[in-house]
């Protein structure tokens, strides 16, 4: 019998005769006990990566709950095979794996590739979450945030560039023009 508490304090746990008991004040915290077995570990995602079984990895490691890991999985996967990973993800993990998204994407420079990503959630999973969309709610929030946030970012350093290349082309144009009347 023991009771423990996490260095934050939101979450603690006991250990009674019944077995461990998990608690938390966020409710985005997932445990997912019944697929965790002793198979389930961070070298085994890291096995199954090398392998070439990224849905495996990336199941894995949404179970073990680990943002590094889930992080590592997602930036691993080639461009070519999202869309099958993302079909080999169940709907229990869909809210999860659009909060791991929406949070590697933040600071990532590769802003094609997550939104290839989200692209093929809503494209395989989309009518499912449209259905259950307060269930999904939240993490939508949290990508629509960071994408257009991204959006935003994107559109003030073409347009800086698309004013930087028309003053270019204004110079030529004038440089151009100024020898043709010599």
């Amino acid at each position: 019998m023991q009771v423990a508490f996490s260095p934050t304090g939101r979450e603690w746990s006991t250990v009674s005769g019944e077995g461990l008991h998990v608690y938390s004040l966020d409710d985005d915290m997932i445990f997912d006990p019944i697929s965790l077995t002793e198979a389930v570990t961070p070298s085994a995602v890291q096995a199954n990566i090398r392998k070439g079984k990224y849905g495996m990895a990336l199941l894995m490691s949404l179970h073990l709950n680990e943002f590094a890991l889930v992080k590592s999985v997602i930036e691993d996967t080639p461009y070519e095979s999202i869309a099958t990973v993302v079909r080999s993800i169940g709907q229990e993990h869909l809210s999860q794996l659009i909060q791991f998204l929406s949070k590697s994407m933040e600071d990532s420079p590769h802003i094609e590739y997550y939104l290839q990503w989200c692209l093929e959630l809503l494209q395989t999973h989309g009518m499912y979450m449209e259905k259950n969309r307060g269930k999904y709610l939240r993490s939508f929030r949290a990508l629509f945030r960071v994408v257009q946030s991204r959006y935003v970012d994107l559109k003030s350093i073409c347009d800086d560039n698309k004013y930087s290349l028309d003053f270019l082309q204004n110079q030529a144009n004038l440089l151009l023009g100024g020898d043709d009347k010599e």
